[in-house]
């Protein structure tokens, strides 16, 4: 069994994380958790997370929203150098919503929308999470209308925004179907089995 210290943005990241673990079955577990509410504290710490894990595993996922052009700019820009093997720092291309879209006919059900209205390429969308609300306001069901449809123009998202993602995480997404239709999703999938085999990146 491999322990990771998680560090995330937000909780839907963290249970994102949780389900990966998961999905392997015996070869992973969480050993700690690091909320970091947003990126900031990401790139702060990042340098400390590289040297933490030359003792312990650390899987940390930051979204690449609109500040860089693509993943690999972002890590060299916030951790050139070496990288330590115990290290797993992936960005979800461009924030982890797109990771859930890209499986698109579990989610088309959980918002109860036709499928053909999820994009085929989520990892185009530079707005992922406004693609989720965009999708939620065509939903056939009203609780997910008003959990996921920001109330107002001050409201980012709405009130049960979180609660909602996290319930399609943990029951219904499917990550075999979601990794074909995202690359970066793709990518940290096979680093995480090259870890279940050989206990590094």
């Amino acid at each position: 069994m491999i322990y990771f210290t998680s560090v995330y943005e937000d909780e839907p990241t963290h249970q994102v994380m949780l389900r990966l673990y998961q999905f392997f079955n015996v070869s992973f577990s969480e050993s700690r958790a690091v909320p970091c509410r947003g990126k900031g504290k990401i790139r702060k710490h990042i340098s400390g997370y590289n040297n933490a894990a030359k003792y312990n595993h650390y899987f940390v996922i930051t979204d690449l929203d609109d500040d860089y052009e693509c993943a690999p700019s972002l890590v060299s820009n916030w951790l050139p150098g070496q990288h330590s093997s115990q290290l797993l720092f992936r960005v979800a291309v461009h924030e982890i919503e797109s990771w859930l879209l890209a499986d698109r006919e579990n989610f088309a059900a959980f918002l109860s929308i036709n499928k053909a209205l999820v994009p085929l390429n989520p990892e185009t969308e530079i707005d992922a999470k406004g693609k989720v609300i965009s999708l939620a306001m065509r939903s056939r069901k009203r609780e997910i209308r008003e959990a996921i449809v920001p109330i107002d123009d001050y409201a980012v998202t709405g009130p049960g925004y979180n609660i909602q993602l996290e319930k399609f995480i943990r029951n219904s997404w499917n990550i075999n179907s979601a990794r074909k239709n995202s690359p970066s999703l793709d990518k940290t999938m096979r680093s995480l089995e090259m870890i279940a085999v050989h206990g590094n990146r």
